[in-house]
C-alpha cells in the first residue's frame, strides 16, 4: 500500500510539472545568515505600463500574503506609482520605501521573452451554386455560377517571458535570494500567480515568513 501511494504521488508530481507554465531557470541565495524577518514587503514589478505594473504587483502581493508574507504592491506606496522603465533610482526608492516602513522588497525585472507564431493556412475551393443569366450587348445567356469557399485555418500566438525576481533586505540593503523564471503561453493572471508561488517558496526557504 505504501509503495502504491508513493507511485501515485510521483505520477501526480510529474503531471503537475508537465502542466506548469512557469519554471525556475536559475537560483541564487546569500551565504550570510538571514535574521531580519520583514514586517512589510513591497512588491515592485519593473514594467513600463503603469496599469500592468500595478496589476502584477497586486496579484503577486495577494499570493504572498496568503503564504504568510506581509506584502503590499509597490505602486500603492506614496511616491512609487507609475510605470518603471529599465532601472530604478535606488537611492530615491530606498528613502521613499523606508519612509513607508517597508523593510523588505521583492523586485521583478522582466528581462526577456517575446512572441512566436504558429500558422496553418486555410483551404480554399470553388463550389458550384447553380446557373445564372448574363447579358452581352443586351442578349441574355446562361452560365454556371461558382463561389469560393474557405475552410478552417488558424493563427496561434504564444507569448513567453523571463522574469528575474530578487528579495532585498532594506536594513542591510543587500540581496538575500534571486530566481529567474521562464513562463510560456503568457496570460497576465496565470503568469503572475505562477511566479508569485515561486517567490513565496523562496521566502519560506530563506526563513523570511
Amino acid at each position: 500500500m505504501r509503495l502504491q501511494t508513493l507511485l501515485i504521488a510521483i505520477v501526480l508530481s510529474l503531471l503537475l510539472s508537465a502542466c506548469a507554465q512557469t519554471r525556475v531557470m536559475d537560483t541564487w541565495k546569500t551565504d550570510q545568515p538571514v535574521t531580519n524577518k520583514p514586517d512589510k514587503v513591497a512588491v515592485i514589478a519593473v514594467l513600463p505600463d503603469a496599469l500592468m505594473r500595478k496589476a502584477v504587483e497586486i496579484d503577486v502581493a495577494k499570493v504572498l500574503v496568503k503564504k504568510g508574507t506581509p506584502a503590499v504592491a509597490g505602486s500603492e506606496v506614496p511616491g512609487m506609482s507609475g510605470g518603471i522603465r529599465g532601472e530604478i533610482d535606488v537611492n530615491v526608492a530606498t528613502e521613499i520605501l523606508k519612509s513607508a516602513n517597508v523593510d523588505g522588497i521583492v523586485v521583478m525585472f522582466y528581462t526577456g521573452g517575446g512572441e512566436s507564431e504558429g500558422y496553418v493556412r486555410s483551404d480554399y475551393w470553388a463550389e458550384y451554386v447553380g446557373s445564372g443569366v448574363g447579358y452581352s450587348w443586351g442578349t441574355p445567356y446562361f452560365t454556371d455560377v461558382y463561389t469560393v469557399r474557405q475552410g478552417e485555418g488558424y493563427s496561434d500566438f504564444r507569448m513567453t517571458a523571463y522574469v528575474e525576481s530578487s528579495y532585498y533586505d532594506m536594513e542591510t540593503e543587500k540581496p538575500v535570494w534571486r530566481i529567474v523564471t521562464f513562463t510560456k503561453d503568457v496570460e497576465h493572471t496565470d503568469a503572475a500567480d505562477d511566479i508569485a508561488h515561486q517567490i513565496a517558496s523562496e521566502m519560506r526557504s530563506a526563513g523570511l515568513n
